[in-house]
């Protein structure tokens, strides 16, 4: 993938997604790490399509979260 032909807000939520396998200590990026930072984005359009299904993006990503604090324990 070139970072440079990506859109600004996925070159983002790739970055982001690097922070958040840092921060829980994961040597490597997986696809729920850029679902968290595509639902942070509160204006893009993971949060949309998730709210268009009838749920709360908000509580996505905290069972997101929650499911890597406790395979991080």
């Amino acid at each position: 993938m070139r970072p440079d032909k990506c859109t600004q807000r996925a070159q983002e939520a790739v970055f982001e997604a690097q922070s958040q396998a840092g921060a829980f200590n994961h040597s490597q990026i997986e696809p729920e790490h850029l679902l968290l930072a595509l639902l942070q984005q509160d204006e893009g359009v993971a949060p949309q399509i998730v709210r268009g299904l009838g749920r709360n993006p908000t509580e996505l990503q905290a069972r997101v979260e929650a499911e890597f604090q406790r395979k991080s324990a």
